[in-house]
């Protein structure tokens, strides 16, 4: 029988049978008790290999478990101990068979305790979910009276709440986060107590009707402020101010962990990815918004969906594959692109009828068969589900505007560029507000804002035409001239049928500006 009282020192770590753990000096590494069972098997059975069977059968003894699952947990193993699978320092995979310790083992003995020893609680190291996880701390303050506190504390609640709607993280219940509300405690040990990645903390000061708060989010797994701002509004109508601020911080937190965790898949090789990583890396390619990045994002949003069939979020994506390729025209066959976004969206809602992504694609989707009333009530149930959701307040606008309502569209990418500054589709919310305010007759914003949004990064040939409407109408027509000359380097005789046949817009009004802009320039 194997003794529970030995350390096992192999390169730089050691494994401590007794506080079931590992540890890299006096720095205790992060590993769940399947991940920890898994290298303890390897650690024993060194130097000799144990084959797929052994280990099933030692790290899931009775259980029914498929074979690919070992590859997924040494992953999680090798990522853990920063091991290299291509130049491995710990773990050698025996293609077709296991996997062996590289490295020699030394094993030293323990003292057995003697029965008057108090032996310590031990604490297993709490796993990482797939998704993003999150714990919203009890923001702190120096109080002057009740009702600060619970404006802070409220503050706090309300953010929680609204990040869980999201349905994008995992988050530690309020009940927890109040264990943790002193604001001397370090995020790093906070992340690693709760088995969370990100860590949301505040400090709020009310003093001569202004409101000043300071927010920081931390990545503790990597010991890294991700964003931090500060807040210094003047408290006219309290509650109309603090659905602001949660409106904000929530909008900002979901958009800066979303290129978060797309700059960690980026890092991870492509055989080492999980459902929730490759879904990250296609939204990374899929913004970007031409063929070749539109095709790498449908792969790993192909990956992902094969990886967790029961993920709505990677049939979203495929649905916004499909639909670029529709609405950007990259391929012949227009409706058959038509048709998967769509069927792709319907699997998405079908999967998660509450994921606001879902009802997000099937808007998107409801467009491009041109039923705009049909779209305006997905993207509004998408918002009203999540209503931090920046890319799907603009989308709302987006349909929105295209249904002859340009004041609430104006609006809704107001809103959108407010909850999402830094947005890798800021142009796109750019755009949106200026069209918006261009077939409402306000010309000359109309033309400044779309003439900012063409010199975003990833803005496409779609916007430009709009730039080229605005210009035009706004008697800018050598900027027009310049943007239409753009546009058709990308597509020769593009004019206002194009326009019309990518933009579903129903009142007559509108149309025959789209129209006198084109015919001004002699298309």
């Amino acid at each position: 029988m194997e003794r529970n009282d030995v350390e096992y020192e192999f390169e730089d770590l050691v494994l401590d049978t007794r506080q079931h753990g590992v540890f890299r000096g006096t720095t205790r590494i992060q590993l769940s008790k399947l991940n920890y069972d898994m290298l303890l098997a390897l650690v024993r059975a060194a130097p000799a290999a144990l084959s797929h069977e052994a280990l099933l059968e030692q790290v899931w003894p009775g259980r029914v478990v498929a074979v690919e699952t070992i590859a997924q947990r040494i992953r999680l193993v090798r990522q853990a101990l920063d091991d290299d699978a291509v130049r491995p320092r710990y773990i050698h995979g025996i293609r077709g068979f296991g996997y062996q310790l590289l490295a020699p083992v030394r094993i030293k003995a323990t003292p057995l305790p003697t029965a008057t020893e108090e032996q310590a609680p031990v604490k297993e190291a709490l796993e990482l979910p797939a998704q993003p996880s999150i714990a919203v701390l009890p923001f702190s303050g120096q109080w002057r009276a009740v009702d600060d506190r619970d404006l802070a504390f409220g503050l706090s609640q309300d953010i929680l709440t609204q990040i869980a709607r999201t349905r994008t993280f995992f988050v530690i219940a309020r009940g927890t986060a109040m264990r943790f509300a002193d604001p001397t405690l370090d995020p790093v040990d906070i992340s690693r107590e709760l088995g969370v990645r990100y860590v949301l903390q505040g400090s709020l000061e009310q003093r001569d009707r202004r409101l000043s708060l300071h927010v920081t989010l931390t990545d503790g797994v990597a010991g890294q402020v991700v964003w931090a701002d500060h807040f210094d509004r003047r408290v006219d109508d309290l509650f109309e101010l603090q659905e602001q601020i949660v409106d904000d911080i929530v909008g900002t937190v979901e958009t800066e962990v979303s290129l978060a965790e797309q700059r960690r898949a980026l890092l991870q090789p492509s055989a080492d990815l999980d459902a929730w990583s490759a879904y990250h890396r296609g939204c990374w390619h899929m913004y970007h918004f031409d063929p070749a990045s539109n095709k790498r994002a449908e792969h790993f949003f192909e990956l992902s969906s094969k990886l967790d069939p029961s993920g709505s979020r990677a049939f979203s994506g495929l649905s916004f594959v499909h639909w670029n390729r529709a609405f950007l025209e990259y391929e012949e066959d227009r409706d058959a692109a038509v048709g998967r976004a769509y069927d792709f969206a319907n699997r998405s809602v079908q999967l998660d009828p509450r994921d606001p992504l879902a009802r997000w694609a099937l808007g998107r989707a409801h467009l491009l068969s041109r039923d705009v009333s049909a779209s305006v009530r997905e993207l509004d149930m998408a918002s009203e589900l999540n209503p931090s959701f920046a890319v799907g307040r603009y989308s709302l606008g987006f349909a929105l505007v295209q249904d002859g309502e340009t004041q609430r569209s104006a609006n809704e990418a107001a809103a959108a560029l407010r909850l999402s500054p830094y947005d890798p589709m800021r142009w796109a919310m750019l755009g949106l507000h200026g069209f918006s305010k261009t077939l409402a007759g306000d010309f000359e914003q109309g033309a400044d804002l779309l003439a900012e949004a063409v010199n975003q990064p990833h803005a496409h040939y779609q916007l430009l035409a709009k730039a080229i409407v605005s210009s035009a109408l706004a008697g800018r027509d050598d900027d027009a001239r310049r943007f239409l000359d753009r546009v058709q380097a990308e597509r020769p005789e593009y004019g206002s049928d194009d326009f019309l046949r990518a933009f579903a817009y129903r009142q007559d009004d509108h149309v025959a500006l789209i129209r006198e802009a084109f015919g001004s320039l002699g298309h």
